[in-house]
This record gives C-alpha cells, structure tokens and sequence, in this order.
C-alpha cells in the first residue's frame, strides 16, 4: 500500500493521526487476503513520533524511516525478518 499523508505535517489531517492510522489499518485488513506480507510504504507527512507512526508502528514492523523534512518517508511491514535497508537521496 502506498499512502500519501495529510497537511499540515505532523496533524494527522483534520481527524488526527491516530485517526489515520486506524483507517489505513481498515483499508489494509478489508483488502489483505489470509497469509499476504503487508508492505505500507510513502510520504506520511507525519515524523516517526507523530501520532500516525507510533499507532501504526503497534501492528507493523518499522523497516525504514528517510531522512528527508524530519523524517516523513516511511517503510513499514507485516515481516520482521529486513535484509538490508538504504537511503536513496531526497527526492
């Protein structure tokens, strides 16, 4: 799933980002089949201590967090096991 958060970074959006969370969450299990690997990828508006992450960082593995405006670019997955992990620039 690729996900583009909310303006202003940080809020979550007018429902907040717990709220967000919730709702990719619900978008993933309506959509996911039994014994499918999740990957939640994007630019979540949102660093890794806002709201949106640490909610769904209780359900996903953090598997990468960019560099880039504090960190809003995330890689989140149902998988445990990384291999590697890089940064591929700014943009």
């Amino acid at each position: 799933v690729n996900h583009h958060g909310p303006l202003p970074v940080g809020t979550g959006g007018r429902c907040g980002g717990e709220a967000t969370a919730f709702n990719l969450l619900k978008l993933i299990a309506e959509e996911a089949y039994q014994g499918d690997s999740i990957i939640l990828v994007g630019d979540f508006n949102a660093g890794p201590e806002a709201p949106t992450v640490k909610s769904l960082n209780g359900r996903l593995f953090p598997v990468f967090t960019g560099n880039s405006f504090g960190g809003v670019d995330h890689v989140l997955s149902s998988c445990t096991k990384v291999v590697s992990t890089r940064n591929l620039g700014d943009g």
